[in-house]
C-alpha cells in the first residue's frame, strides 16, 4: 500500500505541473495571437500589407508541387552552386464555417465538465494515497475523468477537421496541389485507454464487493 501512496503523490504532482505548464503555453499562444492581431490592425492600411480577416483561423496545409512546377533553388554556403528545394507545408489563414462555431459552442460546457473530471482525478489520486483504492466512489471519479476528457478531445478533433476541410477548399497555391490539413492530430490511443482502464477498474471493484458479500 505504501507504493500506492507514493505513486499517488507523484501522479498528483506530475498532473498539477503538467496542468499549469499547459496553462502557461496556452497563455503564451493567446498573447502571441493578440499581439499579431494588434499589429495587423495597425498595418492593415499600409501598402502591400496582407489583411487578415478578424474571424480567420490559422491553418497548416500539406502541399505538393504539380508536375509542371519549376523547382526553386537556394544557396548553400558549403557548395558553389544553387540547390533545389520544394515546399511541402504552408501556414496561412482560412475562414471557419458555421459548423465550427457550433462545435466550439459545445466545447465551452465540455471544458467545464472536463475541469470537473480533472478534479475527480485529483480526488481519486488523493483517495489512493490514503489507501482507499477499490471503492465505488473511485469508479465514478475515474469515469468522470475518462469520459469528459475523451468528449473534449473528440470535440477538438471535430473542430480541427472542420477548419482543415474549410482551408483545403478555400486555399489555392499556384503550381502546388493542396493535399490535406496538417494541423492538430488527436491521440486516439490516449482517448481510448483511460476509458478502457476505467471500465476494467469498475469490474474489479464490483468483483471485490461481491467477494466481500460472500465472506
Amino acid at each position: 500500500m505504501n507504493k500506492f501512496r507514493i505513486l499517488g503523490i507523484i501522479a498528483i504532482i506530475a498532473i498539477i505541473a503538467n496542468f499549469f505548464g499547459g496553462l502557461n503555453e496556452n497563455w503564451r499562444d493567446f498573447k502571441e495571437g493578440f499581439n499579431e492581431g494588434q499589429n495587423n490592425a495597425m498595418k492593415m492600411y499600409e501598402p502591400g500589407h496582407h489583411i487578415i480577416p478578424y474571424n480567420a483561423t490559422r491553418a497548416k496545409l500539406n502541399v505538393e508541387p504539380l508536375p509542371g512546377t519549376t523547382v526553386d533553388s537556394l544557396n548553400n554556403n558549403r557548395v558553389v552552386w544553387a540547390l533545389p528545394y520544394t515546399v511541402t507545408e504552408i501556414e496561412t489563414y482560412a475562414k471557419p464555417s458555421a459548423w465550427h462555431i457550433l462545435v466550439m459552442g459545445f466545447a465551452i460546457p465540455g471544458m467545464f465538465l472536463f475541469l470537473i473530471g480533472f478534479c475527480s482525478l485529483i480526488r481519486l489520486l488523493i483517495s489512493i494515497s490514503r489507501r482507499e483504492v477499490f471503492i465505488s466512489a473511485n469508479v465514478r471519479r475515474l469515469r468522470w475523468f475518462a469520459y469528459t476528457s475523451a468528449s473534449l478531445e473528440i470535440l477538438i478533433a471535430i473542430g480541427e477537421w472542420i477548419i482543415g476541410s474549410a482551408a483545403v477548399e478555400q486555399i489555392s497555391l499556384p503550381g502546388y496541389k493542396i493535399i490535406s490539413y496538417a494541423g492538430y492530430s488527436p491521440d486516439w490511443v490516449a482517448v481510448i485507454i483511460p476509458i478502457l482502464f476505467a471500465e476494467i477498474f469498475a469490474i474489479g471493484v464490483k468483483m471485490k464487493e461481491e467477494q466481500d458479500l460472500t465472506i
